[in-house]
Protein backbone atom coordinates (compact mmCIF):
# COMPACT_ATOMS: atom_id res chain seq x y z
CA UNK A 1 0.00 0.00 0.00
CA UNK A 2 1.17 3.55 -0.60
CA UNK A 3 0.43 6.59 1.51
CA UNK A 4 -1.14 9.48 -0.42
CA UNK A 5 0.55 12.84 -0.54
CA UNK A 6 -1.17 16.18 -0.41
CA UNK A 7 -0.55 18.04 -3.65
CA UNK A 8 -1.24 21.38 -5.28
CA UNK A 9 -0.78 22.73 -8.76
CA UNK A 10 1.13 25.67 -7.35
CA UNK A 11 4.21 25.93 -5.17
CA UNK A 12 5.98 22.96 -6.74
CA UNK A 13 9.62 22.75 -7.71
CA UNK A 14 9.78 23.61 -11.42
CA UNK A 15 11.28 20.31 -12.50
CA UNK A 16 10.57 20.93 -16.15
CA UNK A 17 12.94 23.86 -16.14
CA UNK A 18 15.65 21.89 -14.43
CA UNK A 19 15.27 18.85 -16.59
CA UNK A 20 15.25 20.94 -19.72
CA UNK A 21 18.56 22.44 -18.75
CA UNK A 22 20.37 19.11 -18.87
CA UNK A 23 18.10 16.70 -20.74
CA UNK A 24 19.60 15.05 -23.78
CA UNK A 25 23.08 16.45 -23.18
CA UNK A 26 26.14 15.52 -21.21
CA UNK A 27 27.09 17.53 -18.19
CA UNK A 28 29.63 20.00 -19.60
CA UNK A 29 33.17 18.92 -19.02
CA UNK A 30 32.19 15.23 -18.62
CA UNK A 31 31.65 12.78 -21.43
CA UNK A 32 28.35 10.98 -21.14
CA UNK A 33 30.10 7.99 -22.63
CA UNK A 34 32.51 7.18 -19.81
CA UNK A 35 34.67 8.47 -16.98
CA UNK A 36 34.85 8.74 -13.22
CA UNK A 37 32.16 11.11 -11.96
CA UNK A 38 32.66 12.71 -8.54
CA UNK A 39 29.79 11.92 -6.20
CA UNK A 40 28.49 9.47 -3.59
CA UNK A 41 26.68 6.24 -4.35
CA UNK A 42 23.82 7.33 -2.04
CA UNK A 43 22.75 10.85 -1.09
CA UNK A 44 19.87 12.74 0.49
CA UNK A 45 18.02 14.83 -2.10
CA UNK A 46 16.57 18.24 -1.21
CA UNK A 47 15.37 21.21 -3.26
CA UNK A 48 18.82 22.74 -2.74
CA UNK A 49 20.78 19.97 -4.46
CA UNK A 50 18.16 18.82 -6.97
CA UNK A 51 19.86 20.62 -9.85
CA UNK A 52 23.18 18.90 -9.16
CA UNK A 53 21.41 15.53 -9.04
CA UNK A 54 19.92 16.20 -12.48
CA UNK A 55 23.34 17.19 -13.77
CA UNK A 56 24.76 13.91 -12.46
CA UNK A 57 22.03 12.11 -14.43
CA UNK A 58 23.62 13.39 -17.64
CA UNK A 59 26.43 10.88 -17.07
CA UNK A 60 25.14 8.34 -14.52
CA UNK A 61 21.56 7.10 -14.06
CA UNK A 62 19.93 8.25 -10.83
CA UNK A 63 17.20 6.36 -8.98
CA UNK A 64 15.15 8.54 -6.64
CA UNK A 65 13.27 6.77 -3.85
CA UNK A 66 10.53 8.70 -2.04
CA UNK A 67 9.92 7.67 1.56
CA UNK A 68 8.44 8.86 4.86
CA UNK A 69 9.71 8.14 8.35
CA UNK A 70 6.15 7.26 9.36
CA UNK A 71 5.87 4.53 6.71
CA UNK A 72 7.96 1.61 7.95
CA UNK A 73 7.77 -0.26 4.65
CA UNK A 74 9.27 2.70 2.84
CA UNK A 75 12.26 2.72 5.21
CA UNK A 76 12.83 -0.97 4.52
CA UNK A 77 12.69 -0.23 0.80
CA UNK A 78 15.31 2.52 1.21
CA UNK A 79 17.63 0.12 3.03
CA UNK A 80 17.30 -2.47 0.25
CA UNK A 81 18.05 0.11 -2.43
CA UNK A 82 21.05 1.40 -0.49
CA UNK A 83 22.47 -2.10 -0.53
CA UNK A 84 21.94 -2.38 -4.28
CA UNK A 85 23.48 1.05 -4.91
CA UNK A 86 26.58 0.10 -2.97
CA UNK A 87 26.80 -3.20 -4.82
CA UNK A 88 26.56 -1.32 -8.13
CA UNK A 89 29.73 0.60 -7.21
CA UNK A 90 28.76 3.85 -8.87
CA UNK A 91 26.91 2.57 -11.92
CA UNK A 92 23.83 4.33 -10.59
CA UNK A 93 23.24 6.87 -7.85
CA UNK A 94 20.50 6.44 -5.27
CA UNK A 95 18.83 9.67 -4.23
CA UNK A 96 16.69 9.47 -1.09
CA UNK A 97 13.83 11.97 -0.84
CA UNK A 98 11.91 12.51 2.38
CA UNK A 99 8.53 13.18 0.77
CA UNK A 100 7.08 14.62 3.99
CA UNK A 101 9.94 17.06 4.55
CA UNK A 102 10.16 17.98 0.85
CA UNK A 103 6.71 17.50 -0.71
CA UNK A 104 7.63 19.96 -3.47
CA UNK A 105 10.29 17.55 -4.75
CA UNK A 106 7.80 14.67 -4.73
CA UNK A 107 5.27 16.81 -6.56
CA UNK A 108 7.87 17.88 -9.12
CA UNK A 109 8.31 14.23 -10.09
CA UNK A 110 4.57 13.54 -10.16
CA UNK A 111 4.71 11.28 -7.10
CA UNK A 112 1.24 10.86 -5.61
CA UNK A 113 1.99 8.29 -2.93
CA UNK A 114 4.83 6.75 -0.97
CA UNK A 115 6.92 4.76 -1.24
CA UNK A 116 7.72 5.37 -4.89
CA UNK A 117 10.75 5.38 -7.16
CA UNK A 118 11.67 7.34 -10.27
CA UNK A 119 14.72 6.89 -12.50
CA UNK A 120 16.34 9.98 -13.99
CA UNK A 121 18.49 9.82 -17.11
CA UNK A 122 19.81 12.91 -18.87
CA UNK A 123 17.48 15.01 -16.76
CA UNK A 124 14.37 13.09 -17.80
CA UNK A 125 12.26 11.34 -15.11
CA UNK A 126 11.08 7.78 -15.75
CA UNK A 127 8.54 6.41 -13.23
CA UNK A 128 9.57 3.00 -11.86
CA UNK A 129 6.96 2.05 -9.27
CA UNK A 130 4.65 3.25 -6.52
CA UNK A 131 4.02 1.07 -3.50
CA UNK A 132 6.10 -1.92 -2.41
CA UNK A 133 7.57 -4.06 -5.21
CA UNK A 134 7.28 -7.79 -4.93
CA UNK A 135 10.15 -9.67 -3.35
CA UNK A 136 13.01 -10.17 -5.78
CA UNK A 137 11.96 -7.38 -8.15
CA UNK A 138 14.29 -4.62 -6.97
CA UNK A 139 17.63 -6.00 -8.16
CA UNK A 140 16.39 -6.81 -11.70
CA UNK A 141 14.77 -3.39 -11.86
CA UNK A 142 18.04 -1.64 -10.96
CA UNK A 143 19.82 -3.79 -13.53
CA UNK A 144 17.35 -2.74 -16.22
CA UNK A 145 17.93 0.92 -15.34
CA UNK A 146 21.68 0.46 -15.69
CA UNK A 147 21.26 -1.42 -18.97
CA UNK A 148 19.02 1.31 -20.37
CA UNK A 149 21.58 3.92 -19.33
CA UNK A 150 24.34 2.04 -21.14
CA UNK A 151 22.21 1.77 -24.27
CA UNK A 152 21.74 5.54 -24.18
CA UNK A 153 25.45 6.27 -23.79
CA UNK A 154 25.48 6.89 -20.04
CA UNK A 155 28.42 4.79 -18.89
CA UNK A 156 30.02 7.11 -16.38
CA UNK A 157 30.80 5.69 -12.94
CA UNK A 158 30.60 7.54 -9.63
CA UNK A 159 33.80 7.57 -7.59
CA UNK A 160 31.90 7.23 -4.30
CA UNK A 161 33.35 10.43 -2.87
CA UNK A 162 30.90 11.62 -0.21
CA UNK A 163 32.07 15.18 -0.69
CA UNK A 164 32.05 15.05 -4.45
CA UNK A 165 29.94 17.39 -6.55
CA UNK A 166 29.07 17.08 -10.21
CA UNK A 167 31.15 19.32 -12.45
CA UNK A 168 29.91 22.87 -12.65
CA UNK A 169 28.13 23.66 -15.89
CA UNK A 170 29.84 26.42 -17.86
CA UNK A 171 26.80 28.18 -19.26
CA UNK A 172 26.46 31.36 -21.30
CA UNK A 173 26.37 34.22 -18.76
CA UNK A 174 22.80 35.35 -19.41
CA UNK A 175 21.51 31.78 -19.36
CA UNK A 176 23.29 31.18 -16.04
CA UNK A 177 21.87 34.43 -14.67
CA UNK A 178 18.40 33.37 -15.77
CA UNK A 179 18.70 30.06 -13.96
CA UNK A 180 19.92 31.83 -10.84
CA UNK A 181 16.93 34.14 -11.04
CA UNK A 182 14.61 31.14 -11.36
CA UNK A 183 16.17 29.59 -8.27
CA UNK A 184 15.48 32.84 -6.44
CA UNK A 185 11.89 32.95 -7.67
CA UNK A 186 12.49 36.08 -9.76
CA UNK A 187 10.54 35.12 -12.86
CA UNK A 188 10.71 38.54 -14.57
CA UNK A 189 14.50 38.70 -14.33
CA UNK A 190 14.78 35.11 -15.53
CA UNK A 191 12.65 36.00 -18.55
CA UNK A 192 14.81 39.00 -19.39
CA UNK A 193 18.04 37.02 -19.06
CA UNK A 194 16.85 34.20 -21.32
CA UNK A 195 15.69 36.73 -23.92
CA UNK A 196 19.14 38.32 -23.85
CA UNK A 197 20.84 34.93 -24.07
CA UNK A 198 18.90 34.21 -27.26
CA UNK A 199 19.75 37.64 -28.68
CA UNK A 200 23.43 36.92 -28.02
CA UNK A 201 23.16 33.50 -29.65
CA UNK A 202 20.05 32.85 -31.77
CA UNK A 203 21.07 29.21 -31.96
CA UNK A 204 20.88 28.75 -28.17
CA UNK A 205 18.13 26.14 -28.17
CA UNK A 206 18.49 25.50 -24.43
CA UNK A 207 17.69 29.13 -23.60
CA UNK A 208 14.74 29.00 -26.00
CA UNK A 209 13.29 26.06 -24.10
CA UNK A 210 13.94 27.78 -20.77
CA UNK A 211 12.23 30.92 -22.06
CA UNK A 212 9.19 28.91 -23.16
CA UNK A 213 9.02 27.33 -19.70
CA UNK A 214 9.19 30.71 -17.98
CA UNK A 215 6.50 32.15 -20.25
CA UNK A 216 4.25 29.18 -19.47
CA UNK A 217 4.80 29.77 -15.77
CA UNK A 218 4.00 33.48 -16.17
CA UNK A 219 0.79 32.75 -18.02
CA UNK A 220 -0.36 30.21 -15.45
CA UNK A 221 0.46 32.52 -12.54
CA UNK A 222 -1.86 35.13 -14.04
CA UNK A 223 -4.80 32.71 -13.79
CA UNK A 224 -6.72 33.25 -10.57
CA UNK A 225 -9.00 30.22 -10.79
CA UNK A 226 -7.62 27.34 -12.89
CA UNK A 227 -10.65 25.16 -12.28
CA UNK A 228 -12.98 27.87 -13.57
CA UNK A 229 -10.81 28.32 -16.66
CA UNK A 230 -10.92 24.60 -17.40
CA UNK A 231 -14.69 24.57 -16.91
CA UNK A 232 -15.11 27.56 -19.21
CA UNK A 233 -13.03 25.85 -21.90
CA UNK A 234 -15.09 22.66 -21.59
CA UNK A 235 -18.19 24.69 -22.42
CA UNK A 236 -16.59 26.87 -25.12
CA UNK A 237 -16.70 26.07 -28.80
CA UNK A 238 -13.43 25.19 -30.51
CA UNK A 239 -13.29 28.58 -32.18
CA UNK A 240 -12.74 30.28 -28.81
CA UNK A 241 -8.98 29.98 -29.04
CA UNK A 242 -8.20 32.12 -25.98
CA UNK A 243 -10.23 29.83 -23.74
CA UNK A 244 -8.50 26.74 -25.08
CA UNK A 245 -5.01 28.25 -25.01
CA UNK A 246 -5.44 29.07 -21.31
CA UNK A 247 -6.82 25.62 -20.55
CA UNK A 248 -3.95 23.94 -22.41
CA UNK A 249 -1.44 25.95 -20.38
CA UNK A 250 -3.03 24.72 -17.15
CA UNK A 251 -3.09 21.13 -18.37
CA UNK A 252 0.53 21.19 -19.45
CA UNK A 253 1.67 22.87 -16.23
CA UNK A 254 -0.23 20.34 -14.14
CA UNK A 255 1.53 17.46 -15.94
CA UNK A 256 -1.26 16.49 -18.30
CA UNK A 257 0.45 17.23 -21.62
CA UNK A 258 -1.63 14.68 -23.54
CA UNK A 259 -4.79 16.61 -22.63
CA UNK A 260 -3.19 19.91 -23.62
CA UNK A 261 -2.00 18.52 -26.96
CA UNK A 262 -5.35 16.93 -27.77
CA UNK A 263 -7.17 20.18 -26.99
CA UNK A 264 -4.98 22.32 -29.23
CA UNK A 265 -5.03 19.76 -32.03
CA UNK A 266 -8.83 19.84 -31.97
CA UNK A 267 -8.72 23.62 -32.26
CA UNK A 268 -6.23 23.47 -35.14
CA UNK A 269 -8.52 21.11 -37.04
CA UNK A 270 -11.39 23.62 -37.07
CA UNK A 271 -9.51 26.93 -37.44
CA UNK A 272 -7.59 28.56 -40.24
CA UNK A 273 -5.38 31.52 -41.05
CA UNK A 274 -3.96 33.62 -38.23
CA UNK A 275 -5.93 31.87 -35.51
CA UNK A 276 -4.63 28.47 -36.55
CA UNK A 277 -1.07 29.83 -36.66
CA UNK A 278 -1.39 31.18 -33.10
CA UNK A 279 -2.56 27.83 -31.78
CA UNK A 280 0.04 25.89 -33.79
CA UNK A 281 2.85 28.06 -32.42
CA UNK A 282 1.63 27.53 -28.85
CA UNK A 283 1.47 23.79 -29.44
CA UNK A 284 5.06 23.79 -30.71
CA UNK A 285 6.14 25.70 -27.59
CA UNK A 286 4.51 23.08 -25.40
CA UNK A 287 6.29 20.36 -27.38
CA UNK A 288 9.61 21.99 -26.52
CA UNK A 289 8.68 22.28 -22.85
CA UNK A 290 7.62 18.65 -22.52
CA UNK A 291 10.63 17.40 -24.50
CA UNK A 292 11.14 15.95 -27.95
CA UNK A 293 11.77 12.46 -26.57
CA UNK A 294 8.35 12.26 -24.92
CA UNK A 295 6.05 9.67 -26.55
CA UNK A 296 3.19 12.14 -26.11
CA UNK A 297 5.10 14.71 -28.17
CA UNK A 298 5.93 12.18 -30.90
CA UNK A 299 2.28 11.16 -31.20
CA UNK A 300 1.04 14.76 -31.17
CA UNK A 301 3.55 15.76 -33.86
CA UNK A 302 2.18 13.05 -36.13
CA UNK A 303 -1.37 14.24 -35.48
CA UNK A 304 -0.33 17.85 -36.11
CA UNK A 305 1.14 16.94 -39.48
CA UNK A 306 -2.08 15.14 -40.37
CA UNK A 307 -4.19 18.11 -39.26
CA UNK A 308 -2.14 20.59 -41.26
CA UNK A 309 -1.57 18.58 -44.43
Amino acid sequence: MSQPLASSMYGAVDLSGLAGSVGGASAPGVSAASGAIPGPFVLDVTPDNLRSVLETSASVPVILVFFAESVEQSLSLVNQLEGLANEAQGHFQLGEVDAVAYPEVAQAFGVGGIPAAVAVMQGQPIPLFQGIPQEGELAPLCNRVMEAAQQNGLSGVLDGDEGGEPPASPRPPHQAAGLDALDAGDIETAHAEFVQAIKDNPGDTESKVLLAQVELLQRVQEIDDPIAVLQEASEANLGDIEAHLAAADIECYSRRPEAAFARLLDVIRVTSGKERDIVRERLLELFEIVGKDSPAVSQARRELASALF
